[in-house]
């Protein structure tokens, strides 16, 4: 689901001294965004100073993750891509509140679109699809842009932040465009009331889901990582084309976005086939430009264990027997 650049506010929240800026953000935040993208890269440096340094924001989390995904990478290598992701994630965090004041007209000047051919014909039929990204590039500059883009009824899959304040000024900024956002929970009924209705469906679903929650195992990047099983299901379920968008930065407050064609129907139930299409797609699109992936996500905090929510890929069951 989506995940907001709130997770850097999140260092904030475990280092006392720390914690009265999160106060202080909340109460600046409207004159803040009102800056220049320029002015507030300045404060992005600073941003990525405090948290790398200082904060130290999951450094062992980042570390550990970007080692076992390339462990083909000098410990020199490692470090670098370390420092471009952190130096990311609070370019991210910025650009994120700078839209906040940013009109429709300034964001489609920084966000493209490549190759829309591929799926305009689907968009001329009115042909309902699913379309599924991950944490990478400015998916929160994506969001709020593709009711516009795509012309047609949009409604993306979210998870409600923990900080009531800051939801609702994410919630706000994604949706004030146009585009619906639909609570996870609520997603599948939302889904099957518009069955018959055209209308995309967008979700955000690298994240790792938590334990009481059904999921699928798969190999990723070496190691065993879990997914929602939401993307399958609601592809059995709809029979919708399923699309992979793939969101790179381009340059600095400039991004553009790919399609890719993941599977089309007659879709079988039980399968996992559009699940293992979406989790290639990722990795491969991480590995393209993986500074601008969310590696303090702790995608791969748990281990399969085999029990009743735990579905696994192939390779993976007999090592759980």
């Amino acid at each position: 689901m989506l995940k907001t650049s709130y997770t850097t506010l999140k260092v904030y929240n475990k280092h006392s001294i720390t914690r009265s800026s999160t106060h202080m953000i909340k109460l600046l935040l409207p004159l803040i965004s009102k800056l220049p993208l320029s002015v507030l890269y300045l404060l992005s440096g600073l941003c990525y100073y405090i948290i790398y340094y200082i904060a130290r924001y999951r450094r062992d989390v980042v570390h550990d993750n970007i080692s076992h995904a390339y462990p083909e990478k000098s410990s020199t290598d490692i470090l670098i891509l370390e420092k471009k992701f952190y130096r990311f994630l609070c370019d991210n965090f910025i650009e994120t509140i700078a839209s906040l004041q940013m009109t429709e007209a300034q964001l489609l000047k920084r966000f493209t679109f490549t190759n829309f051919d591929l799926i305009q014909p689907y968009l001329d039929k009115k042909q309902s699809l699913q379309l599924l990204s991950i944490h990478q590039g400015g998916w929160e500059w994506m969001v709020p842009l593709l009711r516009n883009k795509f012309n047609a009824p949009i409604d993306a899959i979210y998870k409600p932040l923990h900080d009531p304040y800051f939801d609702k000024v994410f919630l706000a900024n994604r949706s004030r465009f146009g585009t619906n956002l639909v609570k996870s929970e609520k997603a599948m009924k939302a889904i099957i009331g518009k069955r018959r209705e055209f209308s995309l469906f967008t979700m955000t679903a690298d994240q790792a889901p938590i334990r009481r929650e059904k999921k699928y195992w798969h190999p990723f990047f070496h190691r065993p990582a879990p997914f929602y099983l939401g993307t399958q299901k609601i592809a059995e379920l709809t029979q919708y084309p399923v699309f992979y968008l793939k969101v790179h930065r381009v340059s600095r407050g400039y991004y553009s976005a790919t399609f890719e064609l993941l599977a089309e129907p007659p879709f079988k139930k039980n399968s996992y086939y559009i699940l293992e299409r979406y989790i290639a797609a990722s990795e491969k699109a991480i590995r393209e430009q993986p500074e601008t992936w969310l590696w303090s996500n702790r995608k791969w905090r748990r281990t399969p264990c085999g029990g009743e929510n735990d579905t696994l890929y192939e390779s993976l069951r007999s090592s759980t027997d």
